[in-house]
């Protein structure tokens, strides 16, 4: 299976998601976040810190103007928010190559202002708005190792789709 999608009814639901995707994430994976502005990229990070072992009273918030914020739990989460640049060359002032290259999880937001520097392996997560909480999200893993570990993920998320929080 190439892809799953996952259906969240409300906040709780997103947030769950991303506590059991954080659970399954190992050093060097990159999650790319697409998505329109409010489409909850940053609650699903919240939940991937939780999943990550960072504590739940650490504020994990979009780093719009710093482009990234950096947490230590189970694994670094580097969190990466693009939005406002413009060109790649606006990165070369901060240390981006090591927090998709290095040990740590990197979680980037409109992860397209990468253009060609965005790694081919990686898991991409494409967020539609499909009410005032509802939102789906389609779950891709890129290249041959993740694509190797998609049938535990489906499993593991087909068990939590069904979960009754997710339940709309």
């Amino acid at each position: 299976m190439k892809e799953f999608v996952f259906n969240s009814p409300g906040e709780a639901c997103s947030l769950l998601l991303g506590q059991i995707l954080g659970e399954l994430l190992e050093p060097g994976d990159i999650v790319a976040l697409r998505g329109e502005l409010a489409a909850g990229k940053t609650l699903l990070t919240r939940g991937i810190a939780w999943g990550l072992g960072i504590p739940k009273e650490v504020r994990v918030t979009s780093p719009t103007f710093t482009l990234i914020n950096e947490y230590w739990g189970r694994l670094p989460l580097f969190h990466l928010d693009l939005y406002r640049l413009s060109d790649p060359e606006e990165l070369q002032s901060l240390p981006w190559q090591e927090c998709l290259f290095g040990n740590g999880v990197a979680v980037i937001e409109w992860p397209e202002r990468l253009g060609g520097l965005l790694p081919a392996k990686r898991w991409d997560i494409e967020f539609s708005i499909l009410g005032e909480e509802n939102r789906q999200m389609v779950i891709r893993g890129l290249g041959e190792h993740n694509l190797a570990r998609m049938a535990k993920w489906v499993e593991t998320l087909t068990e939590i789709q069904t979960h009754r929080v997710c339940l709309p």
